[in-house]
């Protein structure tokens, strides 16, 4: 999926949905985890509503930016170092939400 646009829809007012388009042409309703900065650039973390309450569900991380109108654009993150650099901080991102909810 290469700088596929997403579009938002309320799951409740929690929840903020965007639907993907993947490579086979089918969709996929994610739920946005967290967006958080890393070296400069912003990284999205989803995950398949139907997934939502499974605490082993996928989790899809994507570099995040925004076109002029505010719309969100999901880029692959095609390099391994940094692939695995940002897997390295959403831990840290939902470590640190974790400690800020106690």
């Amino acid at each position: 999926m290469d700088e596929n646009k997403v579009y938002d829809e309320a799951l409740d007012e929690d929840d903020l949905v965007l639907t993907l388009e993947m490579e086979d042409g089918t969709t996929e309703d994610c739920i946005v985890l967290a967006i958080f900065p890393m070296d400069d650039k912003q990284y999205i973390a989803l995950t398949p509503v139907e997934q939502a309450d499974s605490e082993e569900g996928d989790i899809y991380l994507y570099g995040y930016t925004e076109d002029e109108e505010g719309n969100p654009i999901l880029s692959d993150i095609e390099d391994d170092d940094e692939f695995e650099a940002v897997c390295d901080r959403f831990d840290e991102v939902c470590d640190e939400e974790d400690f800020e909810e106690l």
